[in-house]
């Protein structure tokens, strides 16, 4: 079995999230709570207001960009798929069909399953250009 995700996965997919939503949520939830007296500003409600925004809005790129991302590996017939959490794995030919985006060195690859698996039906994972070779040496002969 071979992995096709990079290893940094694990960080982004779980200790960047889970350090946003508890440590930034639990600061967020103090300033918003504290009395207004005690906060070095004159008028504290705009600087309230915009710390929400800048939480809910670097929350929701988290969400979108990051939670998402899944550990994948291939072998000669099946994709075993990953969040941590719970493995599945798959035929090959369930692959439908795959997209990127190239980031900096690395590729943002969405693959989209035929039917809808227990982790969706789109599966998104980082990789370097070496595994996404690879990946889509594997999966192309595949597809019909």
């Amino acid at each position: 079995m071979i992995r096709i995700s990079s290893s940094f996965t694990l960080v982004l997919s779980i200790f960047i999230p889970v350090f946003w939503f508890v440590f930034f949520g639990s600061l967020c939830l103090f300033f918003v709570l504290q009395d207004p007296e005690d906060l070095p500003f004159s008028n504290p409600r705009p600087i309230k207001l915009g710390f929400i925004a800048f939480y809910l809005f670097f929350g929701f790129c988290i969400y979108y960009f990051l939670f998402q991302l899944r550990r994948v590996e291939l072998d000669d017939s099946h994709i075993y798929i990953t969040n941590y959490f719970k493995t599945i794995k798959l035929p090959l030919d369930q692959v439908d069909t795959f997209s990127t985006v190239h980031l900096i060195g690395m590729y943002r690859v969405k693959v989209r399953l035929a039917y809808k698996s227990s982790l969706g039906k789109n599966i998104r994972f980082i990789c370097n250009q070496e595994r996404f070779d690879y990946f889509k040496s594997r999966i192309e002969p595949s597809q019909h």
